[in-house]
Formats: C-alpha cells, structure tokens, sequence
C-alpha cells in the first residue's frame, strides 16, 4: 500500500470514531436538555408554591390577567411600575438596553 493509501485509511477511521462520539455526545446533550426542562419545571413550581402539574393553569391565568390588563391600555412600563419592578436607578430591570420590543423581557411577565 501506498502512503497517502495508509493516510487516507486512517482518516476515514478517525472520521468514523468522530462521528460515533458526536452521535453518543448529541444524545446525551438531548438528556441533560430533557432533565433541564424538567428541573426548571420544578423550580418554577417551587417558585409559585404550587404542585408541578398545576403550573399550567397559573401560568395560563397570570397570562390572561396580563393580557386583559395590557387591553385596558396599560403599558408594560405601567405595569411593572404598579407592582413596583424598578431597581435604586428607578430603572426597570427586566428590559434589555437596546430594544423596546415585548420579547426583551426576561422577567415574570408573560407574553
């Protein structure tokens, strides 16, 4: 066999391991996900004082009740500063810098 022959042989095999890796790294990536989902599930529940399988429904409600109270014409900024959401600064702290948009938050307004 020739030297580049050898070469090429032992690429494809090291490809062939990569790819194994990556397939049984992919999967155990998809595990931990699914136990992140379930953790953060937990924490929220936690968060709420309520049972896991109850989350749903509070989360639906808190939602609505935002939604109806934005339809009165209420701003996100009104609504934080009624419930008093503002740092030392008189700041809102779940606002990102450079954007006003609703997908800026990452606090507990829901939208």
């Amino acid at each position: 066999m020739g030297i580049y022959t050898e070469k090429r042989d032992q690429l494809i095999a090291k490809i062939k391991e990569l790819e194994k890796r990556i397939a049984s790294d992919t999967a155990k990536k998809r595990s931990a996900e699914e136990k992140l989902k379930e953790i953060s599930r937990l924490a929220m529940a936690e968060a709420f004082n309520c049972k896991p399988r109850d989350l749903d429904e509070i989360i639906a409600a808190e939602h609505m009740l935002l939604q109806k109270l934005r339809a009165s014409g209420l701003t996100d900024d009104d609504l934080l500063e009624l419930v008093g959401s503002t740092d030392a600064n008189g700041d809102i702290p779940f606002r990102s810098e450079d954007s006003d948009d609703e997908e800026s938050y990452s606090g507990t307004l829901y939208t």
